[in-house]
């Protein structure tokens, strides 16, 4: 691991890069790039450049830290790599946008039929859990493709979203 900070003098801001919905656990960072240095009290940012892990810095604020993580893959990676990393997040395993439920209310969540939830299974409908990430997953059939909704640490919310889609 090579911990020389490298200078990102000169290269424009960028937004944020944030992690895919469920990939978030709890107490890390909502950005790709940024970890929580325990030792030093502070955001830690790296990247890897040609095989070797590089240190961008160290923040008190994740924020920052996370804008500087999007300028260095800018400026070592271009543009086309930040656009595709976004665009990356933005989508579900299958390459299908993930759907987006902003401004849309919460919504009381859709039970299974009476007889029809296995043992183990979610009792709403479009939930299934989720054994490797040990978490509740929303799916929903949308013109004819399968599209994700989101991971979440719980079967009731992951029921109110797909409600809401």
């Amino acid at each position: 691991q090579d911990s020389i900070i490298i200078d990102l003098s000169g290269v424009p801001p960028q937004p944020p890069i944030t992690k895919s919905a469920g990939l978030i656990k709890e107490g890390a960072s909502k950005y790709t790039g940024v970890h929580f240095n325990k030792q030093m009290n502070k955001w830690r940012v790296q990247i890897d450049i040609k095989g070797k892990n590089r240190t961008i810095g160290y923040y008190e604020n994740e924020e920052e830290a996370a804008t500087d993580y999007a300028r260095a893959v800018f400026k070592y990676r271009s543009q086309a790599a930040l656009n595709k990393t976004r665009e990356h997040r933005a989508r579900d395993k299958s390459g299908e946008p993930n759907i987006d439920l902003s401004g849309i209310p919460p919504q009381l969540p859709i039970s299974k039929s009476a007889g029809r939830v296995k043992e183990g299974a979610s009792k709403y409908t479009g939930v299934t859990f989720h054994k490797r990430t040990k978490k509740w997953q929303a799916q929903i059939f949308f013109e004819g493709k399968q599209r994700h909704i989101g991971c979440y640490e719980n079967e009731e919310d992951a029921a109110v979203d797909y409600a809401r889609a």
